[in-house]
Formats: structure tokens, C-alpha cells, sequence
């Protein structure tokens, strides 16, 4: 490339100190530069872009095995509501379903709840990988629930819609997800608001991946938060102590830490007996979520059954699964 010193037959370090002969760039070159400049700064600005709007691949959190839980559910390895750690901005405020709409009527009839716990691929050696569901497949059920005319509320407005005369959308289903996966707020967060809707977030105490942030942005998107103990041990093989820590302590830490009432419980591995029920009661929840597959019906308010979503079951299982639910979600107002 042609040198803008005249002299160009010495690199810059060995030439000669004549001033007089050197002179400045012609109006040609400046040109380029400032045309080679902005080139430069296009390709930076769109490669910032990207990286921003990408959701991320598919692979999720980390599922690691939990001892005294029945062996089923994992633990993450980070402490929720501990240190700041980058958080994707989400925006937009409220999610259209986190009020009732116009045409929610009151319903009183079983009402579908789906479990989720990872979004994303199983990482090499993951204990329990039929847990992790592809955020592919995560979206495709999403909008087959939307065509269905399904919509997704809260449990706290399904409590609402049963016992306290509010009203639900014509066919409603809560979404709910387990322990407190970082994909849960990079990922089910944002896929949620496209459709309006906000989800369940069962959270362990401690230990989750998720920030302190993320969970209170998910707050402020309407979402509804539910304790998942402290520790997420097996409730029916511990002493009244452990199990009032367990169940009445996790949800003072989360009421603490988030200013949330924390109305609702999930039993790890879906454990428990009428011991460990009286507990839940005790601690001032108005109910609990399971794991006996079906769907949770007002009656049985601490055993609210839950159709769990695994990592094959895509848009055909969960299909089949709302069919054969136990009840029926017919319409509200029916």
C-alpha cells in the first residue's frame, strides 16, 4: 500500500528527520480512511447486536443430583438473591395476563399445571437428562397452547378464581418451573411475554442459579413466586425441626429477600404425607403443588396434581397429556 509520507522507501522508524520534505495526506486518502472508519465501526456495531439479541444456545443449567429428594430432582450450584452477576434486561413491564381481562368470567373447575424444570440441552453426564426440554421444543408447545386457545395465569389466580370470586381467561393452565434454572429467566421469561403470559417459579431458598435481580424481574413481569424449602430434601424423612425450617423458614427468606406474600408450595420430588402437609399449613401457605399427574382441582388445595413435561415429550406429549389429564378444562363459565 502506498506510503502518505513521501519518502517511502524507509519504514517509519529509519526515516530520515526532514520535515521539510514530508507532507500531509491528499484529500483522496482522507476519504478512504474516514470510508475504511465507518466500515469498521458498522461491522462493530452489528457484531454487539447480535450478541445482545441471542437468546443462547441450547444449552441449559446445570442439573446435579440432590441427596435425601428421592433422587429425582437436582440442585444448582449458585445461591439466589447472593451477588449481582450480569443480568439480560427484559423490559416491558407487566404481562397482559398478570391483570384479568375483559372477557375472564369466574370458573371453579380443574385447571391444568404444567412442570418444567431446565430449558435446553443436558450437558455430558447430567443425572437426570430427561429433565432438561429444548428451548425449540419449550417455544413449539408454547405457541400450540396459544392456538389451542389455551392461556396461562397464575396459581395464585386460579386460588382467586375458586375461592375468592375472581375470574380466569376461557381456558386456563399455569406454567410452572421447578427449583430455579437460570434458562428459566434467559429463556422462559421472554418466551412467556411474547404470548402475555407469566409464569410459576418454584424456588429453592438457596442454591439456585438465579440471581436475586433475575427473580425480581420476573416478579415485575407478573410472574408468581412459590417456595421449593431451603435445601430440597425428602420433607417425609425429617424431624419437626428440620421440616418447620424447611418449609416455614423458606418461605420467611423468600417474603424477606423479595416482599412477595409466597402464598403456594412446591413439595421436592413431589414428597409428602400428612405430616409434612400439616407443616405447609402451619407455615400459612393456601397451597401446594405435586406430582401426581393430572390436573389440580379446588378440593384438594395441598395436593394440587401437575402434568410434568419431559425432555420427549414434545408438542405431541404435551397434547396427549392435556387429553388424558384427570378432569377437564372445559370452559370457563361452564
Amino acid at each position: 500500500m502506498p506510503s502518505d509520507w513521501q519518502d517511502d522507501q524507509y519504514p517509519p522508524e529509519e526515516r530520515p528527520d526532514n520535515r521539510a520534505r514530508r507532507r500531509g495526506p491528499t484529500r483522496a486518502q482522507v476519504m478512504r480512511r474516514r470510508i475504511v472508519a465507518l466500515a469498521s465501526l458498522a461491522v462493530v456495531v452489528v457484531a454487539v447486536v447480535i450478541v445482545i439479541a441471542s437468546p443462547g444456545d441450547e444449552q441449559g443449567g446445570t442439573l446435579a443430583a440432590t441427596t435425601g429428594a428421592g433422587g429425582h430432582k437436582g440442585a444448582a450450584g449458585k445461591q439466589a438473591g447472593k451477588g449481582g452477576g450480569a443480568s439480560k434486561s427484559t423490559g416491558g413491564g407487566k404481562v397482559r395476563n398478570a391483570t384479568p381481562q375483559a372477557d375472564w368470567r369466574p370458573y371453579k373447575g380443574p385447571v391444568p399445571i404444567l412442570e418444567y424444570h431446565v430449558l435446553g440441552r443436558p450437558p455430558e453426564g447430567a443425572p437426570y437428562p430427561e429433565l432438561y426440554v429444548g428451548r425449540t421444543d419449550f417455544e413449539k408447545q408454547m405457541n400450540w397452547l396459544e392456538k389451542q386457545g389455551y392461556q396461562a395465569v397464575t396459581l395464585e389466580q386460579v386460588q382467586k378464581s375458586w375461592y375468592h370470586g375472581g375470574t380466569l381467561p376461557p381456558k386456563p393452565i399455569v406454567i410452572s418451573f421447578d427449583d430455579g434454572y437460570r434458562p428459566q429467566f434467559t429463556f422462559a421469561l421472554p418466551t412467556l411475554r411474547k404470548h402475555g403470559w407469566a409464569g410459576l417459579l418454584n424456588l429453592k431458598a438457596e442454591g439456585s442459579e438465579l440471581y436475586e435481580s433475575n427473580v425480581k424481574a420476573m416478579l415485575a413481569a407478573g410472574w408468581e413466586l412459590a417456595a421449593h424449602t431451603i435445601h430440597h430434601l425428602d420433607l417425609t424423612e425429617l424431624g419437626p425441626a428440620e421440616l418447620e425450617e424447611e418449609v416455614a423458614g423458606s418461605r420467611k427468606i423468600l417474603q424477606r429477600t423479595y416482599h412477595v406474600p409466597v402464598n403456594n408450595f412446591c413439595y421436592p420430588a413431589g414428597r409428602f404425607d400428612e405430616t409434612v402437609i400439616e407443616a405447609v399449613e402451619k407455615a400459612g401457605f393456601t397451597g401446594a403443588t405435586t406430582e401426581i399427574p393430572g390436573f389440580a382441582e379446588k378440593g384438594k388445595p395441598f395436593e394440587l396434581a401437575r402434568l410434568e413435561i419431559l425432555r420427549e415429550s414434545h408438542v405431541a406429549g404435551l397434547a396427549e397429556d392435556l387429553r388424558n389429564g384427570r378432569g377437564a378444562t372445559g370452559e370457563v363459565g361452564a
